[in-house]
């Protein structure tokens, strides 16, 4: 058994446990876990990161919207194409020089199981 708050390590585990104030989130291996999220993640390079930050954070859709290098990283949930909604939300102002799906990982599915207990108000 190992406890870890770094996913990278999580990821290389067999079975997760996810516990966030004392509740279980989920349980399975790290693909399962990803898998249930229902999230998708794409490299987003655009000319002003932090306005484009601004704008994709307000859509419908988005669950996180994080500075990535240069780039932003953006991971969108009920199947929602992060590139699609990208070009349309971001065409009109500071634009889309190059965007690219990636697979999501385990820190992506733990990020999103937090911000749906935050949502939810269910935490303590």
């Amino acid at each position: 058994m190992v406890t870890t708050h770094y996913m990278d390590e999580a990821e290389r585990c067999h079975r997760l446990a996810f516990i966030f104030r004392g509740t279980l989130l989920d349980l399975g291996t790290p693909s399962e876990v990803v898998e249930r999220r229902d999230i998708r993640v794409a490299i987003i390079s655009t000319s002003d990161a932090a306005a484009a930050m601004d704008l994709l954070t307000l859509c419908p859709g988005v669950d996180e919207v994080a500075p990535f290098g240069d780039s932003l990283r953006v991971a969108t949930l009920g199947g929602v194409d992060p590139v699609a909604l990208s070009r349309e939300v971001l065409g009109e102002g500071p634009g889309v020089r190059d965007a690219r799906e990636i697979v999501p990982n385990v820190e992506d599915a733990f990020v999103a199981m937090v911000h749906s207990e935050a949502r939810s108000g269910s935490s303590p």
